[in-house]
Formats: C-alpha cells, structure tokens, sequence
C-alpha cells in the first residue's frame, strides 16, 4: 500500500547522498592510495588497497543510511 507522505523530493535526496557516499569513498580512497604509493614506493598496492577501502566504507555509510528503509512492509 502506498504511504501518505511518500515525496519524490525525499527519493532524490537519498539517492544523492547514496551517490555522494560511493563516489566520495572511492575519491578519498584513491587520492590517499596514490599519495602514500608515490610516497613509499609500492604505488599499485597502496592504490588498490585504498580503493577497496573506501568502495568498502561507502558501502558501509549506504548500508547505515538505507537501514531504516529495510523494514517489513507488513504494516
């Protein structure tokens, strides 16, 4: 059944900030990997690393944010 206070503007809103996490993440996650590479010498290990670092914490921030949205619809 649909709700009464389903908005459009509150579906945007989660998708942009589901889109900002994911983008962010791996943003973050390669400047720092390709820094400390570039820094240590190890420049594909640190990248990779760190990519899948933040890939992992953006997942992670979606999962939280989304979380009350995965109850039962039973109600």
């Amino acid at each position: 059944m649909p709700s009464k206070n389903r908005n459009p503007w509150r579906a945007m809103v989660l998708v942009s900030i589901v889109s900002s996490y994911i983008a962010g993440g791996v943003t973050v996650g390669v400047l720092i990997g390709s820094w400390l590479g570039e820094r240590f010498g190890a420049k594909p290990f640190f990248l990779i690393f760190f990519l899948l670092l933040g890939l992992g914490s953006g997942f992670y921030g979606v999962y939280k944010v989304i979380q009350p949205f995965l109850g039962d619809d039973d109600s």
